[in-house]
């Protein structure tokens, strides 16, 4: 399959974005023509070297890459390993001459780009997103960051990459609620931008979850332009870019209450459920739209409803540490309808009354 190539243009700077399979070799005729002399070290998650890391080395030999695994759980968007990270290329005379590439999941990426933007005060990095998740999201972007006691992603930089290869071939080995935990992101965008597509992905479902090729690269290749037209447009989060947060207030908050330990697509979709339950309360949202987001995640085998036992005062209080919170008072990305987010003076996330939020999340528990 040949490669796609779609073109993020910021201020300051342009990278590809490549969509195929067998894409490594293209990766190392890629860096020899652009990095050409650059020390190449490899930040790759644990998993991902045991299933890929031998092809790897096959592939880059020329480069002579130093490779650097890593736990690819959210335990390691820390300082901690960061900074050994750091260390591991310190210690092999890593300098301003070199080229971090990133291999692996969302983890990884967040984690190998913000290491990339701080060490020698930044040098390039290419990511090769290896799960579906990281593909069609956090690869895109520049959104870099670590985790805290205090939340997810509170510590970090917009970085842009210097490309983007996302080879298919990785999919292949993927757990099946890895790679549904990167539809919900997909849906997510769908919801937000784009009613076409949601109804591309309602009638596709069952090839999407069968993984034909050929599906999911229009899936990708889709998510890829919906996501590029809102970073070119507000690369730094200051207005437009708030609404690729939808169904994150409540998942991050979701995820920080179980100690990071369910997958951050699924936390994203427990977020949806919330967070067009807040927007039929609030925003006029139709009752039938709403009914259709639920049933959209059901056929992508997610939750429709939040668990019971969960501490509603609790994730109440976490949603305050959320980096859209203004005054220490979370913020809400809204639905007008399917493919459509409220706006208003250029703000693109609202302010929701707290008895409105933990209202929603007891409706959501039923």
């Amino acid at each position: 399959m040949d490669s796609i190539n779609t073109r993020i243009k910021m201020k300051d700077k342009e990278y590809s974005i490549f969509v195929g399979s067998s894409l490594l070799n293209e990766l190392a005729n890629f860096i020899k023509e652009n990095h050409n002399g650059k020390k190449v070290a490899i930040i790759i998650g644990e998993n991902t070297n045991k299933l890929h890391g031998n092809k790897l080395k096959a592939e880059l030999k020329e480069l002579n890459p130093l490779f650097i695994p890593v736990h690819s759980g959210e335990s390691s968007k820390s300082r901690e390993i960061k900074e050994k990270i750091e260390d591991k290329l310190l210690d092999n005379k890593f300098g301003r001459d070199s080229l971090i590439i990133a291999v692996g999941g969302g983890v990884i990426g967040d984690l190998a780009g913000f290491t990339a933007s701080t060490f020698n005060r930044g040098i390039p990095i290419i990511h090769v997103p290896t799960t579906m998740l990281a593909m069609v999201d956090s690869s895109i972007g520049g959104k870099t960051g670590i985790n805290t006691k205090h939340g997810k992603n509170l510590i970090g930089t917009t970085y842009q990459p210097n490309a983007v290869f996302d080879d298919m071939d990785f999919l292949e080995t993927l757990p099946d609620e890895e790679f549904r935990n990167g539809l919900a992101e997909v849906i997510k965008m769908s919801i937000i931008m784009d009613k076409d597509f949601f109804e591309f992905l309602e009638s596709n479902n069952k090839k999407i979850l069968s993984r034909d090729k050929k599906i999911l690269e229009q899936v990708i290749k889709k998510n890829i332009e919906l996501k590029k037209d809102v970073v070119e447009k507000d690369p730094f989060e200051m207005n437009l870019r708030q609404i690729l947060n939808f169904g994150h207030t409540f998942g991050h908050a979701l995820e920080a209450y179980n100690s990071y330990k369910i997958r951050h697509g699924f936390g994203v979709a427990q977020g949806i459920i919330v967070e067009a339950r807040i927007s039929v309360i609030v925003n006029n949202l139709k009752k039938d739209e709403e009914e259709r987001i639920i049933n959209m995640l059901k056929s992508f085998g997610f939750p429709t409803s939040i668990d019971r036992n969960v501490d509603t005062s609790k994730i109440l209080e976490l949603m305050k540490s959320d980096k859209k919170s203004r005054g220490n008072r979370p913020r809400f990305v809204l639905i007008d309808e399917i493919g459509k987010t409220k706006s208003k003076e250029n703000n693109f996330s609202f302010e929701v009354e707290a008895e409105v939020v933990a209202k929603a999340v007891e409706e959501c528990k039923n």
